[in-house]
């Protein structure tokens, strides 16, 4: 395991905590909202995070009737025009693509463009997804391990917010401190599935699984611990690189430390 500066691994840890428990409190009825034009308050805890002021941070559901996850994206204050992605309408969208065969995305209509002045609404499929522009173009990042820290919360709040059936394979439980690990490993004690709970336990107490940002010129690595019923305790290992004010994410390693699945699939 990689060996961590232990102060600066519990403030990350503090402002991971604090980022949690902040969409915990907001999101008592989202999922009654089913969209949301609004999500600034997702930035309250993460201070070192900015953006022009006449920009406001949204949400919208990506996927299909398969599963979702929530999206991030940047409109106009006083935005109001609804994105219409498809001509045909978007009811007819599966006359072109099945869910099942993206080969087929030639065959789709071309799409008419996304500016920040449109609202996206509904259950965002390919291709609209990849028309609206990902939130990063819009943010102000210090190349600092807070702020790289923050900005990599951000980035996984998708995680964090509601999700719709196979979305929930998203579901992850976060190491931020160590009650966090004592909760996992308390919530295991009765399982059916047959693991390693010993080795689960070995890491309590251990700061090599506290959050970690180590920076190398205009590169760093991001690395952070967290659960899930369908895999266990993982690792994740995220590039980034500086890109002028802001930052950009490259693809995530995971690494299994101690398997476990649920047993439940979708």
């Amino acid at each position: 395991m990689e060996k961590i500066d232990k102060k600066m691994g519990e403030k990350l840890g503090e402002i991971g905590c604090r980022f949690r428990s902040n969409i915990e409190n907001h999101i008592k009825d989202y999922e009654l909202q089913k969209e949301e034009d609004n999500v600034e308050w997702l930035l309250e805890p993460l201070d070192l995070i900015s953006h022009p002021s006449d920009l406001v941070l949204g949400a919208f559901r990506k996927g299909d009737r398969l599963g979702w996850v929530y999206e991030l994206y940047f409109h106009y204050r006083d935005a109001s025009a609804l994105y219409v992605p498809f001509n045909p309408p978007y009811e007819e969208y599966n006359k072109y693509i099945d869910i099942f065969d993206f080969d087929r995305e030639d065959q789709v209509p071309d799409t008419n463009p996304y500016n920040k002045t449109m609202l996206v609404k509904g259950l965002a499929n390919w291709p609209t997804i990849m028309a609206v522009p990902k939130i990063w173009e819009d943010l102000s990042v210090p190349f600092t391990e807070m702020g790289i820290w923050q900005a990599l919360l951000l980035n996984e709040t998708f995680t964090f917010l509601p999700k719709g059936w196979h979305g929930d394979y998203y579901s992850y439980w976060y190491v931020f401190s160590q009650d966090d690990m004592q909760g996992i490993i308390g919530s295991r004690k009765r399982s059916w599935y047959d693991f390693d709970h010993k080795k689960l336990a070995s890491y309590l107490g251990s700061q090599d699984i506290m959050p970690s940002v180590n920076i190398d010129g205009d590169k760093a690595v991001v690395t952070y611990y967290f659960w899930t019923a369908w895999g266990g305790l993982c690792k994740f290992r995220v590039p980034v690189e500086k890109d002028n004010e802001s930052i950009i994410f490259g693809n995530r390693e995971r690494q299994t430390l101690v398997k476990y699945d649920c047993g439940i699939r979708y």
